[in-house]
């Protein structure tokens, strides 16, 4: 594990050389995921490069905001906490049936925050960090155009389980560890529940579908 976050380390070092950038953007949602990739990247850039942005709507559960502090504090790096719930009312007066709520408001949710999150990476030359991992990825759990829509993924080959592991190595708060999984786009939003599986039985299958890759692939052929 220490070899795979120092490997991970370097890529975000690399990533952020390569754009001649100043540093990255991180949305902490209080979750698993953006917390070890707040870690991590701290310790390949320094705190003072990496850029917190807290973004509080609606659905967002108070300890969720609570645990985002925390990490925010505990690595010291300098944040931004910006609530869009006028936004996305704002939004909700112009578009139809938006207060049915349902996957398209969900949606706009995530996009939403991206926006932020790439006009504070302008305002900085920062790239913006994605805190996808290789669980949800493998299901396309993420919202396309919202924290799908990133610079660079450095978890993105990290399992769920994989993820706690590394977590409890760099240090994450274990109340966060511990958290189940949510993308707090609805209220009472389970990441589990509306997946219809643990990430236990998911990270089982997506190891066996990476043993079996290279079947999937067409033998070489000629052009």
């Amino acid at each position: 594990m220490d070899k795979r976050i120092a490997k991970i380390e370097q890529f975000i070092r690399e990533r952020v050389e390569e754009a001649q950038s100043n540093g990255i953007v991180i949305g902490i949602s209080g979750g698993i995921d953006s917390a070890v990739v707040a870690f991590l990247s701290v310790k390949a850039l320094g705190k003072e490069k990496v850029f917190g942005i807290l973004l509080p709507s609606h659905t967002t559960p108070d300890d969720n905001e609570k645990d985002a502090m925390q990490v925010v504090q505990v690595l010291g790096i300098e944040y931004a906490r910006i609530p869009i719930s006028a936004i996305i009312d704002a939004y909700g007066r112009l578009l139809p049936d938006f207060n049915e709520g349902g996957l398209p408001k969900a949606n706009l949710q995530a996009r939403i925050r991206m926006c932020i999150l790439y006009y504070y990476a302008n305002l900085k030359n920062y790239l913006v960090c994605g805190t996808t991992d290789a669980s949800e990825n493998f299901l396309g759990y993420f919202t396309k155009h919202g924290d799908g829509a990133v610079d660079l993924e450095p978890i993105i080959k990290v399992t769920k389980s994989d993820l706690k592991v590394m977590a409890r190595k760099l240090g994450v708060p274990e109340s966060i560890i511990r958290k189940k999984s949510s993308p707090n786009l609805l209220m009472k939003h389970d990441a589990e529940e509306e997946l219809g599986v643990t990430y236990e039985v998911l990270d089982k299958l997506l190891v066996k579908n990476e043993a079996t890759e290279h079947k999937r692939k067409p033998p070489p052929s000629p052009e």
